[in-house]
């Protein structure tokens, strides 16, 4: 990615992607978390202008849009914070935010000031108060790899309720590893020198392959984040760009995210390229999921077994790429009819081809 150094500048297809799924994550976010929550947080770490050239929303007003449009009745207190260190951006994004009228419920503050530093603060005020931050989400969205210490995402994922969609910069990354004077930097958005034993890898589809099961691995183990899944962004000569990765403590998150990932790209790759995107198309396109694929990764674990259905959902939901909708009718049912599995059911009732949770699937 270029270096922005104007206030606002063109959007990318990749950006358009990325708020895509920002937006579809939201709209199923916002009624579950303020159903049983009288108050939530949204924070966007590098908010930036709130627009781009082009009249095109930045991710504040997708944010603010998400919740003024939203079917649902939406009562709790919504607290959005948008931070910007950019002072021409962050007067810009005022202006903007400012002229949308709020209801009584939601409130927004544009902080001019890094992320780090605002979102420390705030935090370890909290810990002097003795008291926890909220359920918050927050979209943590750099130009570069610096400026989001892994001690910090530590912090907020330490909170339960808390969930993060973070830009991890690849290219930057990968094209400066071998640079001495940035490896402090480094070793501070890794959380860990792993990311060492890179350096001395030169096969390209390997060090990405490293580079992403690392930051993974920190996310999953470091930061103690129960579910972590990811999304890759290529550019357009189609080399990888960034990865969005996406972290909860709630399997019901995960459920949320990978459907809004899927609805950007529903081939099961959670992958989307500028080279390839074609503007006379919707940025939200269908693709048949690949079923045979599914089949085979679940016989792969389960053939010669017996496993529930709320299992098998949890399994497909946590271990593989494709969503809970995507087994039953399309996979289950076939293997019933094909007199490929067994199915035990608690209900006598129960009809052929229909999997509820009482279900015991015995694959042969």
């Amino acid at each position: 990615m270029p270096k922005i150094t104007k206030t606002i500048w063109p959007i990318e297809p990749h950006t358009e992607a990325k708020h895509a799924i920002l937006r579809k994550y939201l709209d199923a976010w916002l009624p579950i978390i303020t159903r049983w929550n009288g108050r939530v947080v949204y924070i966007d770490g590098f908010a930036g202008p709130g627009e781009y050239i082009g009249g095109e929303d930045g991710s504040p007003v997708i944010a603010i849009k998400a919740v003024l449009e939203h079917k649902a009745d939406i009562s709790a207190e919504i607290r959005m914070l948008f931070i910007e260190a950019d002072n021409d951006r962050c007067e810009f994004l005022k202006h903007k935010v400012g002229g949308i009228e709020l209801p009584f419920n939601i409130s927004v503050e544009c902080i001019c000031a890094k992320f780090d530093k605002t979102l420390s603060t705030i935090l370890n005020y909290l810990d002097e108060q003795k008291t926890r931050i909220a359920p918050t989400f927050v979209f943590i969205d750099p130009f570069g790899f610096t400026g989001i210490p892994f001690s910090l995402i530590k912090r907020i994922m330490g909170n339960a309720k808390c969930e993060v969609l973070i830009t991890f910069m690849y290219e930057e990354i990968n094209r400066f590893i071998a640079d001495k004077r940035l490896w402090d930097g480094l070793n501070e958005t890794f959380g860990t020198e792993k990311w060492q034993q890179v350096i001395s890898e030169y096969e390209s589809q390997q060090r990405e392959l490293l580079l992403r099961s690392i930051y993974k691995e920190q996310l999953e183990q470091e930061a103690n984040t129960k579910f972590v899944h990811s999304f890759k962004m290529t550019n357009k000569i189609n080399k990888t760009d960034y990865f969005l990765f996406f972290g909860t403590n709630n399997i019901i998150g995960l459920k949320k995210m990978k459907e809004a990932m899927w609805k950007v790209n529903e081939s099961g790759m959670f992958e989307f390229s500028d080279a390839t995107y074609n503007p006379a198309q919707p940025m939200l396109f269908e693709v048949n999921p690949n079923y045979d694929q599914l089949k085979k990764i679940i016989l792969a674990n389960f053939r010669k077994k017996s496993i529930s259905i709320p299992e098998l959902e949890n399994f497909i939901l946590t271990q593989t790429p494709f969503r809970e909708t995507h087994y039953k009718r399309q996979i289950l049912a076939l293997m019933e009819k094909a007199e490929e599995i067994e199915v035990k059911s608690l209900n006598p009732k129960r009809k052929k081809y229909t999997f509820p949770p009482d279900c015991i699937i015995e694959f042969k």
